[in-house]
């Protein structure tokens, strides 16, 4: 019965006629389905051996090691092909020196071969298979870690993808993982920051008081924090994990600004919507007693009375009439009703916005001008148009503040009767507006002043009201000589 060599394809490199006879019908006998392939020399035989898979390669002993010597030219071609070498019946020393040059096995020549050839083939069978499981081992060991490494590389991509800073770190503060946002925070790379304690990329000496660590049997508990950091306002999370039988820290810091910034904002918005409330509440209160001072004051001056006794008491009633106009004011303002287009005056809607605002106009010695030209009545919503007047007042009168001028603020009004619009013009003296600046003026919540002073409202509020209204509004200002808002409305026939 013929064993099977596992051989499928050997290589005979230049043997004489009748050794090549014999041994191909000792391979006919052996493994009949093995397919011979010959080389009339060693360079022929090593450019098949390089082309082509070959499991066995037999070779002349003399011819392996006269001129190019072949057992040395497979080493350095790494050619992984088994060599036996045949040598003389007697010279046995010959095949120890070939197998210590990287020989596999010898043949002694006979005629048939057939003593030595199936044991030389049944160690290369065995040999063959050991080497294909560990190939195959080695390919499956590659196969996992190329998975692995695919694996690592696309939770690497994920984690560089978020744009929050995302780093780990060991008991000892050290880095051991993070993603490219953080490292870029300081202008590197994150392979340039591993295993380096996170604060000294803050430039400083220690740890910060946010920043937790297990210690001995305590463990990190999960949580959040605000801090700024340079300026910023980061929300600073940690998440405790294990690896390797390892504590670690998981931190992720989110730039909160300008959420920060909002929500100060929406307070501050809030305590106007109560303070709006409140007032509307205490003008009707003072409202009361008013009207019984302007009644008496009234009956008062209708009695017989000395000069000096009427001039105070019309001093007193025209206090009270004032008082009682900017109550009035107060409650026509803070009053929230939906739009009500009606006929309206713009100079007497801008006055009694003045009027409303004086007190505060008159401490910060500001001097108003009223430039108005003579305007039809058009169609607005009284309440909002005095907002919007107000609003610029405002934002006039904080302009100013930044300089050591003697503060100046016009309102000019003009009926330009070809385009049938009345324009509005607010001018000022004050600090002006950056040309980068400009653009964004009337953005929401966009503001230069810190939070107590504005709220990056009013200019955003203005604009839409006058857009409601079917009108146009844009702001013309040059650094250090002051701003110009021009308010364009249309006369509807």
């Amino acid at each position: 019965m013929t064993k099977q060599s596992g051989i499928q394809r050997a290589l005979l490199i230049n043997i004489n006629s009748a050794d090549s006879r014999s041994l191909e019908k000792a391979f006919l006998a052996c493994c009949p389905a093995t397919e011979i392939i010959k080389a009339p020399g060693v360079r022929q035989g090593l450019d098949i051996l390089q082309q082509e898979k070959v499991d066995a390669v037999f070779i002349d002993y003399v011819l392996s090691v006269t001129g190019i010597n072949f057992l040395k030219e497979i080493k350095q071609r790494r050619i992984h092909a088994p060599a036996v070498v045949i040598v003389e019946k007697g010279k046995e020393l010959e095949a120890a020196e070939a197998i210590k040059e990287g020989a596999y096995d010898y043949l002694i020549r006979d005629a048939g071969y057939k003593d030595s050839l199936p044991g030389v083939l049944e160690r290369i069978r065995s040999t063959s298979k050991m080497i294909r499981e560990t190939e195959e081992e080695q390919e499956r060991r590659e196969l996992l870690f190329n998975q692995i490494y695919k694996s690592q590389k696309w939770w690497q991509h994920i984690i560089d993808a978020i744009k929050d800073y995302v780093f780990v770190i060991d008991n000892n503060y050290r880095i051991l993982r993070t993603n490219k946002a953080f490292a870029g925070l300081f202008g590197k790379e994150p392979a340039d920051i591993i295993m380096k304690p996170y604060y000294e990329l803050f430039g400083l000496h220690e740890p910060h008081e946010w920043c937790v660590v297990s210690k001995e049997k305590e463990k990190v508990c999960p949580g959040s924090v605000e801090r700024k950091l340079s300026g910023i306002v980061y929300l600073i999370s940690c998440f405790p994990i294990s690896y390797d039988q390892h504590d670690a820290v998981v931190y992720t810091m989110k730039d909160v600004t300008e959420t920060r910034r909002l929500k100060d904002q929406i307070y501050h918005l809030d305590k106007l919507s109560s303070l709006g409330t409140l007032t509307s509440g205490v003008a009707h209160e003072i409202n009361n007693p008013l009207t019984g001072i302007i009644g008496y004051t009234e009956m008062l001056l209708m009695d017989d009375r000395d000069e000096t006794t009427k001039k105070y008491l019309r001093n007193v009633y025209d206090s009270a009439i004032r008082c009682k106009k900017i109550v009035e004011n107060m409650l026509t303002f803070s009053r929230q009703t939906t739009a009500q287009k009606s006929p309206e005056n713009v100079n007497e809607i801008i006055d009694k916005t003045i009027e409303l605002h004086e007190y505060w106009l008159k401490s910060t010695n500001i001097e108003i001008i009223r430039n108005y030209g003579v305007v039809p009545y058009i169609d607005v919503d009284r309440q909002q148009m005095q907002q919007v007047a107000l609003n610029l007042l405002i934002n006039a009168e904080h302009a100013i503040s930044e300089t050591d001028k003697r503060g100046r603020i016009e309102f000019k009004t003009v009926y330009d009767k070809a385009a049938k619009n009345i324009v509005i013009t607010v001018s000022d003296n004050g600090a002006g507006i950056a040309p980068e600046i400009l653009p964004r003026i009337f953005d929401p919540f966009f503001t230069t002043k810190p939070v107590n002073i504005g709220t990056g409202l009013g200019l955003s509020i203005a604009h839409g009201i006058i857009t409601e209204q079917g009108g146009a509004i844009e702001a013309k200002s040059e650094a250090g000589t002051g701003t110009a808002f021009i308010i364009t409305l249309p006369k509807n026939d």
